[in-house]
């Protein structure tokens, strides 16, 4: 109890510092200078990946149309660099006026604290905008206690399992794996005939952590999702060493190359869009990027669901919403300000015009495709998949009433890469929570 009453206090500092700090800044941080309000934005869009481009030309077409309202850009692509940016900001409070963030227990220090905007009367007063998203996509940004919405979704995602048809042909599969036995069995052919079959950019630790995502709806579900944050199940049980035992196992075999640890996320996309792997497991966020560089028939290119251990979670995927914008509390003017620009990247013809740009994709909004606008096969097949999906969650450790639980197990998960056994991933996890949780 004692860490959770000096995170709370700690927390609680946060608006007196953020108040100051406001006072103190005259028009930068969302002031107002000659009558036009600054909107600081925070994403993770600063990279050349179709959604990213497209986002950027939105905020130079809002820019454009001096409405009193400046948007200026403070994306960083790199999830470390962008987490660290952000928390530090926070902990000044001069956090920008509005930034992503993944939802749950990630946000729940700054609801506590009451630095975020509740966006729900601004939802309200305009129920077309309101009502336009799919269904279920903001239980991560409500908490109990504290009435209200802390986050409007941006991103709806599910990890697939990409591959490359001719290459599976050639080792002898015209099938993708189904099952984590039969997925062994094409990398091992892969392997034979001289094929990397996939890539890991585990530089960016977040994809260990995701493969070991999957590990866990694939084997247990979203139960095991609940059962981790309410510690009946614990992250040094065998069924979990288990898991971890599979990251090593991917690794030591080569089935995500010689060096994972060595490799970014930008090049483990790039190597399979270039034809050198085979396979990718990705989130549905990568169709926009496959259907912009992949220079072959796209047709070639085909899509399943990540290979399950147990075959009654074939259809639990890790996936939902899995980013929603937040709204720092400022003035009524910033306030109003940084609803209007939240509501600019959110609506309808927004998500319309991104299905056209990235020609393909999927989103949290319903929207009417537009006319003349072709979607791409990935996406259709995605789609169908999708339809037999049975539950969805985003991040395991997002559940997590401990907000370190997320850079705790993806380091623990990396360690398996670097030569540490489950067992020790496992006790690293357990010592780190009991560290945090006295």
């Amino acid at each position: 109890m004692k860490s959770k009453r000096v995170r709370l206090f700690a927390a609680a500092l946060v608006p007196v510092i953020l108040a100051l700090m406001t006072a103190a800044c005259s028009g930068g941080s969302g002031g107002s200078r000659s009558g036009n309000v600054t909107v600081r934005i925070m994403t993770r869009w600063s990279d050349e990946a179709p959604y990213s481009v497209f986002w950027r030309g939105k905020i130079k077409e809002f820019n454009g149309q001096k409405n009193g309202i400046t948007i200026v850009d403070e994306s960083l692509s790199d999830e470390a660099s962008f987490l660290d940016k952000l928390r530090s900001s926070i902990a000044t409070g001069n956090q920008p006026e509005v930034f992503i963030e993944y939802g749950g227990a990630r946000i729940v220090d700054y609801v506590e604290a009451g630095i975020l905007l509740d966006v729900e009367p601004f939802l309200d007063a305009d129920p077309a905008w309101r009502d336009s998203f799919l269904d279920d996509l903001f239980d991560k940004w409500r908490f109990a206690g504290y009435p209200g919405a802390f986050g409007v979704p941006t991103q709806f995602y599910a990890v697939l399992l990409f591959y490359n048809k001719q290459m599976l042909a050639g080792a002898g599969f015209n099938e993708p794996p189904a099952d984590f036995d039969a997925w062994r069995r094409v990398c091992d052919a892969l392997l034979a005939r001289g094929q990397q079959p996939m890539t890991l950019g585990e530089k960016s630790n977040w994809r260990g952590g995701h493969f070991f995502n999957n590990l866990v709806m694939k084997s247990y579900g979203a139960q095991a999702v609940t059962d981790l944050a309410n510690r009946t199940l614990a992250y040094d049980d065998p069924r979990i060493l288990k898991l971890f035992a599979i990251v090593k196992e991917f690794n030591e075999k080569g089935y995500w190359g010689p060096n994972a640890v060595g490799v970014d996320s930008t090049t483990e996309d790039a190597d399979f869009v270039t034809g050198k792997v085979a396979m990718c497991f990705q989130g549905s966020w990568f169709i926009p990027q496959i259907i912009g560089d992949y220079e072959g028939d796209i047709s070639n290119i085909g899509v399943a669901r990540f290979p399950y251990i147990n075959p009654a979670c074939r259809n639990s995927y890790q996936g939902g919403t899995a980013e929603a914008y937040s709204i720092s509390k400022r003035s009524a003017a910033v306030n109003d300000a940084s609803v209007k620009v939240v509501k600019y990247f959110t609506n309808p013809d927004y998500w319309a015009e991104a299905e056209a740009s990235n020609k393909g994709g999927l989103y949290v909004s319903k929207f009417t495709t537009l006319p003349g606008v072709t979607i791409d096969p990935v996406t259709t097949a995605a789609k169908a998949l999708l339809a037999d999906a049975k539950e969805f969650r985003d991040d395991v450790q997002t559940y997590d009433p401990e907000s370190h639980m997320l850079d705790t197990v993806r380091a623990a998960v990396q360690g398996l890469f670097l030569g540490n056994s489950p067992e020790q991933a496992g006790r690293e996890i357990i010592a780190r929570e009991q560290i945090k949780s006295n």
